[in-house]
Protein backbone atom coordinates (compact mmCIF):
# COMPACT_ATOMS: atom_id res chain seq x y z
CA UNK A 1 0.00 0.00 0.00
CA UNK A 2 0.45 3.33 -0.37
CA UNK A 3 1.56 5.82 2.72
CA UNK A 4 -1.38 7.03 3.94
CA UNK A 5 0.66 10.39 4.83
CA UNK A 6 3.98 11.59 3.55
CA UNK A 7 5.72 14.43 5.58
CA UNK A 8 8.78 16.35 4.67
CA UNK A 9 10.66 17.38 7.58
CA UNK A 10 14.19 19.88 7.50
CA UNK A 11 15.83 22.70 8.70
CA UNK A 12 18.61 25.76 7.79
CA UNK A 13 18.86 24.45 3.83
CA UNK A 14 16.29 21.78 4.85
CA UNK A 15 13.94 24.13 5.70
CA UNK A 16 15.06 26.28 2.66
CA UNK A 17 14.01 23.01 0.66
CA UNK A 18 10.70 22.53 2.77
CA UNK A 19 9.31 26.25 1.90
CA UNK A 20 10.37 25.27 -1.89
CA UNK A 21 8.24 21.68 -1.87
CA UNK A 22 5.58 23.79 -0.51
CA UNK A 23 5.93 25.78 -3.55
CA UNK A 24 6.78 24.27 -6.41
CA UNK A 25 5.04 20.49 -5.55
CA UNK A 26 2.22 22.07 -3.29
CA UNK A 27 0.47 18.26 -3.75
CA UNK A 28 3.49 16.57 -2.38
CA UNK A 29 3.62 15.99 1.18
CA UNK A 30 0.42 16.21 3.74
CA UNK A 31 2.01 18.33 6.36
CA UNK A 32 6.06 20.33 6.40
CA UNK A 33 8.11 21.00 8.78
CA UNK A 34 10.62 24.05 7.43
CA UNK A 35 13.14 24.68 10.44
CA UNK A 36 15.17 28.11 10.61
CA UNK A 37 14.74 28.35 6.75
CA UNK A 38 17.16 29.82 4.58
CA UNK A 39 14.50 30.65 2.02
CA UNK A 40 16.69 33.72 0.78
CA UNK A 41 19.63 31.73 0.10
CA UNK A 42 21.10 35.07 -2.20
CA UNK A 43 20.41 37.41 0.33
CA UNK A 44 22.02 35.12 3.09
CA UNK A 45 25.37 34.87 1.19
CA UNK A 46 25.73 38.79 0.06
CA UNK A 47 24.52 39.53 3.89
CA UNK A 48 27.41 37.86 5.28
CA UNK A 49 29.88 39.00 2.70
CA UNK A 50 29.30 42.52 2.75
CA UNK A 51 30.00 42.31 6.49
CA UNK A 52 33.20 40.14 6.10
CA UNK A 53 34.77 42.09 3.37
CA UNK A 54 35.82 45.18 5.35
CA UNK A 55 36.71 43.13 8.26
CA UNK A 56 38.96 41.26 5.79
CA UNK A 57 41.39 44.00 5.68
CA UNK A 58 40.84 45.86 8.82
CA UNK A 59 41.36 43.76 11.79
CA UNK A 60 40.73 46.86 13.96
CA UNK A 61 36.88 46.69 13.25
CA UNK A 62 36.58 42.89 14.22
CA UNK A 63 34.76 42.22 17.45
CA UNK A 64 36.59 39.40 18.87
CA UNK A 65 34.73 36.91 21.93
CA UNK A 66 35.49 39.39 24.46
CA UNK A 67 33.58 42.11 22.47
CA UNK A 68 30.98 40.24 21.11
CA UNK A 69 30.24 39.62 24.43
CA UNK A 70 30.22 43.37 25.97
CA UNK A 71 27.87 43.85 23.09
CA UNK A 72 25.62 41.06 24.07
CA UNK A 73 25.31 41.88 27.84
CA UNK A 74 24.22 45.27 26.88
CA UNK A 75 21.36 43.75 24.54
CA UNK A 76 20.49 42.21 27.20
CA UNK A 77 20.39 45.45 29.61
CA UNK A 78 18.87 47.73 27.21
CA UNK A 79 16.07 45.03 25.85
CA UNK A 80 15.99 41.51 28.24
CA UNK A 81 13.26 43.38 30.68
CA UNK A 82 10.90 44.54 27.63
CA UNK A 83 8.63 41.52 27.75
CA UNK A 84 8.60 41.75 31.39
CA UNK A 85 10.98 39.14 32.37
CA UNK A 86 14.66 38.75 33.24
CA UNK A 87 15.64 35.72 31.70
CA UNK A 88 18.96 36.00 29.83
CA UNK A 89 17.24 36.39 26.24
CA UNK A 90 15.63 39.54 24.33
CA UNK A 91 11.78 38.03 23.53
CA UNK A 92 11.50 39.94 20.70
CA UNK A 93 14.48 41.57 19.15
CA UNK A 94 12.40 42.90 16.42
CA UNK A 95 11.14 45.73 18.94
CA UNK A 96 14.77 46.08 20.47
CA UNK A 97 15.51 49.47 19.95
CA UNK A 98 19.53 48.79 20.85
CA UNK A 99 22.00 51.26 19.14
CA UNK A 100 25.82 50.06 19.73
CA UNK A 101 26.98 53.51 19.75
CA UNK A 102 26.32 53.44 23.77
CA UNK A 103 29.74 51.34 23.93
CA UNK A 104 31.68 54.36 22.12
CA UNK A 105 34.83 54.77 23.89
CA UNK A 106 36.13 58.01 25.19
CA UNK A 107 39.20 57.66 25.11
CA UNK A 108 41.52 54.50 24.86
CA UNK A 109 40.28 51.63 23.37
CA UNK A 110 39.51 49.01 26.63
CA UNK A 111 37.47 46.06 27.70
CA UNK A 112 34.63 47.87 28.81
CA UNK A 113 33.90 49.88 25.12
CA UNK A 114 34.26 49.27 21.38
CA UNK A 115 36.36 51.72 18.83
CA UNK A 116 34.70 53.42 16.11
CA UNK A 117 35.32 50.86 13.73
CA UNK A 118 34.00 48.17 15.78
CA UNK A 119 30.42 49.90 16.41
CA UNK A 120 30.38 50.31 12.80
CA UNK A 121 30.50 46.35 12.31
CA UNK A 122 27.81 46.02 14.90
CA UNK A 123 25.77 48.32 13.21
CA UNK A 124 26.32 46.69 9.73
CA UNK A 125 25.54 43.47 11.13
CA UNK A 126 22.36 44.73 12.35
CA UNK A 127 21.71 46.47 9.43
CA UNK A 128 19.36 45.40 6.51
CA UNK A 129 20.19 47.46 3.00
CA UNK A 130 17.80 47.16 0.60
CA UNK A 131 18.38 45.43 -3.08
CA UNK A 132 18.45 49.08 -5.08
CA UNK A 133 16.65 47.20 -7.83
CA UNK A 134 13.97 44.98 -6.46
CA UNK A 135 13.84 47.05 -2.99
CA UNK A 136 13.39 43.82 -1.46
CA UNK A 137 15.35 43.96 2.36
CA UNK A 138 18.46 41.97 2.46
CA UNK A 139 17.39 41.19 6.51
CA UNK A 140 20.76 41.51 8.86
CA UNK A 141 21.27 39.79 11.86
CA UNK A 142 19.41 40.59 15.21
CA UNK A 143 19.79 41.87 18.65
CA UNK A 144 20.67 38.80 20.93
CA UNK A 145 22.74 36.68 18.87
CA UNK A 146 25.89 38.33 19.30
CA UNK A 147 27.09 35.13 21.29
CA UNK A 148 27.13 33.32 18.08
CA UNK A 149 28.65 35.88 15.53
CA UNK A 150 32.61 35.70 14.25
CA UNK A 151 35.40 37.49 14.32
CA UNK A 152 34.58 37.96 10.57
CA UNK A 153 30.97 39.09 11.23
CA UNK A 154 28.17 35.91 10.68
CA UNK A 155 29.05 32.50 11.04
CA UNK A 156 31.56 30.66 8.90
CA UNK A 157 29.46 28.87 7.05
CA UNK A 158 27.31 31.20 5.99
CA UNK A 159 30.37 33.31 4.90
CA UNK A 160 31.83 29.83 2.87
CA UNK A 161 28.41 30.06 1.91
CA UNK A 162 28.30 33.41 -0.33
CA UNK A 163 32.13 32.90 -1.16
CA UNK A 164 30.82 29.84 -2.70
CA UNK A 165 27.69 31.21 -4.18
CA UNK A 166 29.69 33.62 -6.07
CA UNK A 167 32.38 31.51 -7.15
CA UNK A 168 30.49 29.03 -9.02
CA UNK A 169 27.31 30.24 -9.29
CA UNK A 170 27.17 33.97 -9.81
CA UNK A 171 30.66 34.44 -11.61
CA UNK A 172 31.43 30.91 -12.14
CA UNK A 173 35.22 31.67 -11.51
CA UNK A 174 36.74 30.04 -9.58
CA UNK A 175 39.63 32.35 -8.69
CA UNK A 176 37.06 34.65 -7.71
CA UNK A 177 37.98 36.75 -3.96
CA UNK A 178 36.36 38.70 -1.70
CA UNK A 179 37.74 41.88 -2.63
CA UNK A 180 35.65 41.89 -6.11
CA UNK A 181 32.24 42.08 -4.13
CA UNK A 182 29.90 44.86 -4.07
CA UNK A 183 27.06 45.24 -2.58
CA UNK A 184 25.11 47.22 -5.25
CA UNK A 185 25.57 45.29 -7.88
CA UNK A 186 26.30 41.77 -6.61
CA UNK A 187 23.15 41.64 -5.17
CA UNK A 188 21.21 42.43 -7.92
CA UNK A 189 23.22 40.03 -9.95
CA UNK A 190 22.80 37.53 -7.78
CA UNK A 191 19.37 37.52 -7.58
CA UNK A 192 18.79 37.89 -11.29
CA UNK A 193 21.13 34.44 -11.72
CA UNK A 194 19.57 32.33 -9.72
CA UNK A 195 15.88 33.16 -11.06
CA UNK A 196 14.02 31.17 -8.30
CA UNK A 197 16.26 28.41 -8.27
CA UNK A 198 18.09 28.09 -4.91
CA UNK A 199 15.76 31.17 -3.19
CA UNK A 200 11.97 29.85 -2.23
CA UNK A 201 10.48 33.65 -1.66
CA UNK A 202 7.47 32.70 -4.15
CA UNK A 203 4.51 34.04 -1.22
CA UNK A 204 1.69 32.43 -2.88
CA UNK A 205 1.32 29.46 -0.96
CA UNK A 206 -2.64 29.25 -2.32
CA UNK A 207 -2.13 25.99 -4.44
CA UNK A 208 -0.62 24.18 -0.61
CA UNK A 209 -3.36 25.96 1.08
CA UNK A 210 -5.74 24.55 -1.14
CA UNK A 211 -4.38 20.88 -1.69
CA UNK A 212 -4.92 20.77 2.59
CA UNK A 213 -1.99 20.44 3.28
CA UNK A 214 -0.19 21.66 6.91
CA UNK A 215 2.82 23.93 7.23
CA UNK A 216 4.97 24.54 10.29
CA UNK A 217 7.90 26.75 10.63
CA UNK A 218 9.98 27.88 13.47
CA UNK A 219 12.98 29.99 13.52
CA UNK A 220 15.69 30.76 16.27
CA UNK A 221 15.48 34.89 17.05
CA UNK A 222 18.76 34.46 17.86
CA UNK A 223 20.40 32.97 14.58
CA UNK A 224 23.03 34.04 13.11
CA UNK A 225 23.56 31.98 10.13
CA UNK A 226 20.10 32.68 9.07
CA UNK A 227 18.51 35.91 9.39
CA UNK A 228 14.86 35.07 11.55
CA UNK A 229 13.69 38.14 9.49
CA UNK A 230 13.50 35.53 6.89
CA UNK A 231 10.56 33.85 8.67
CA UNK A 232 9.25 36.51 10.06
CA UNK A 233 8.95 38.48 6.38
CA UNK A 234 7.73 35.42 4.59
CA UNK A 235 5.19 34.35 6.61
CA UNK A 236 3.69 38.23 6.07
CA UNK A 237 4.57 38.35 2.34
CA UNK A 238 2.03 34.81 2.27
CA UNK A 239 -0.51 36.82 3.97
CA UNK A 240 -0.37 39.98 1.72
CA UNK A 241 -0.49 37.45 -0.96
CA UNK A 242 -3.16 35.10 -0.30
CA UNK A 243 -4.87 37.96 1.14
CA UNK A 244 -6.68 35.88 4.10
CA UNK A 245 -5.04 35.74 7.35
CA UNK A 246 -7.36 33.34 8.74
CA UNK A 247 -6.63 30.95 5.31
CA UNK A 248 -3.21 31.36 6.51
CA UNK A 249 -3.50 30.04 9.81
CA UNK A 250 -5.38 27.29 9.06
CA UNK A 251 -2.62 25.84 7.27
CA UNK A 252 0.71 27.46 7.62
CA UNK A 253 1.60 28.63 11.35
CA UNK A 254 5.04 30.18 12.35
CA UNK A 255 7.01 29.90 15.65
CA UNK A 256 9.33 32.12 17.29
CA UNK A 257 12.03 30.93 19.73
CA UNK A 258 13.57 33.48 21.96
CA UNK A 259 17.20 33.42 22.36
CA UNK A 260 17.46 29.83 20.45
CA UNK A 261 20.56 29.43 17.97
CA UNK A 262 20.59 27.75 14.65
CA UNK A 263 18.21 24.92 14.36
CA UNK A 264 18.46 24.49 18.38
CA UNK A 265 21.09 25.15 20.85
CA UNK A 266 21.57 29.04 22.50
CA UNK A 267 20.53 30.61 25.38
CA UNK A 268 16.55 30.10 25.19
CA UNK A 269 14.24 27.13 25.13
CA UNK A 270 15.11 24.84 22.36
CA UNK A 271 13.49 21.43 22.90
CA UNK A 272 10.27 20.45 21.20
CA UNK A 273 9.03 17.82 19.31
CA UNK A 274 7.68 19.56 16.02
CA UNK A 275 7.15 16.51 14.09
CA UNK A 276 4.41 15.33 16.52
CA UNK A 277 2.52 18.39 16.60
CA UNK A 278 2.59 18.27 12.61
CA UNK A 279 0.83 14.65 12.74
CA UNK A 280 -1.69 15.46 15.75
CA UNK A 281 -2.32 18.86 13.09
CA UNK A 282 -2.67 17.05 10.03
CA UNK A 283 -4.46 13.41 11.47
CA UNK A 284 -6.41 14.19 14.00
CA UNK A 285 -7.00 18.18 13.23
Amino acid sequence: EKPEYSYWVGCSAGGRQALKQAQRFPDDYDGIIAGAPGNDWTGRAVGALRVAKPLATNESARLLEDDRLLVHEAVLAACDMADGVTDGVVGNPERCDFDPSVLLCEGDKSASCLTVDQVTTARMLYSSPKNPKSGREITGLLPGSELDWTDFGWTRSARNTGLEQFKYLTDKDPEWTIDRFEFEQDIVRAEEIDNDTLNALDPNLQPFLDSGGKLLSYHGWSDAQISPKNATQYYQRVVETVGDADAVHDSYRLFMAPGMGHCGGGQGPNTFDALSALEEWVEEG
